[in-house]
């Protein structure tokens, strides 16, 4: 007899998970939150509550997840601030006693100007904005998160890098060094946690993604041209990034540790 686990049934991958999704209110995070939610896991849906709507939206979220038979929960935390984000994970363990998978969506908001900004005429402030969030809120998850996964006996985590961070890019400089840090980090981190822990640690790189945020920074004539430079010929789609998002957080993944999912259409082939 194999010795090997038998694959999780298509559909129900994360029976009896605990997930929490940062940024799980909006784009990205919430496909995939609502993707774990119809995967069989109980989902805590993450807001900052920085924003006049973030509440609300989570509210949604979870209103959506609960009408497709899933349990699920807002919780809101300034990432910044490992305070609320401690106090946000334990919020998740009292309610249902465990914690299993982190997948962190949460990203500072860009737009045209702060993408086409001089890279050396940067505040202090302005260089850290992106950094606090995308990357220090990443690494405040994975520290509030990993002894509880280690008393579970089971951890998944996925952080969110991109692609342009691998062959470099000159726009976008904030936003590309916190998410290249995401990258770099996960290099570093993920033979600790695996080995102390039992907590998988990986990272996606995602390319150009069809978001409502994204997409409003271009005009239709700046979007054709950026589809060119992708050899698929067009965006990433959210469900696409999440999909990957599942498989690195369910047990398809049981062998990967510690590595860089690029998911970009081709732009960036390693």
């Amino acid at each position: 007899m194999s010795s090997e686990k038998d694959p999780q049934p298509t559909g129900r991958r994360l029976e009896n998970e605990v997930a929490i999704i940062t940024g799980g209110n909006g784009g990205i995070g919430e496909v995939a939150a609502l993707l774990f939610g119809r995967e069989g896991a109980r989902v805590a849906v993450h807001y900052s509550g920085l924003g006049d709507t973030s509440a609300a939206r989570a509210a949604e979220v979870v209103k959506r997840l609960e009408n497709l038979g899933a349990e699920a929960i807002s919780i809101r935390a300034n990432v910044s601030n490992y305070s609320e984000v401690t106090s946000a994970v334990e919020e998740v363990v009292n309610k249902w006693g465990k914690l299993s998978l982190l997948s962190c969506f949460a990203g500072l908001q860009g737009n045209t100007a702060s993408w086409n900004e001089d890279p050396l005429e940067l505040s202090d402030d302005d260089l850290l904005s992106a950094i606090r969030v995308d990357f220090l809120g990443s690494y405040h998850f994975i520290k509030a998160c990993k002894d509880h996964m280690k008393k579970g006996g089971y951890g998944k985590v996925v952080v969110i890098s991109s692609s342009p961070t691998i062959n470099g890019e000159e726009a976008g400089f904030r936003f590309i060094l916190a998410k290249d840090l995401n990258r770099i980090a996960v290099k570093s981190l993920a033979p600790k946690l695996i080995r102390d822990y039992g907590v998988y640690l990986n990272v996606i790189a995602p390319g150009t993604v069809e978001t409502t945020a994204n997409k409003k920074n271009y005009n239709e004539k700046q979007w054709e041209e950026l589809m060119k430079w992708v050899p698929l010929g067009r965006a990433g789609k959210p469900e696409e990034i999440a999909r990957v998002a599942l498989f690195l957080s369910s047990h398809d993944s049981d062998f990967v540790v510690g590595q860089t999912i690029v998911v970009d259409g081709g732009e960036v082939r390693l």
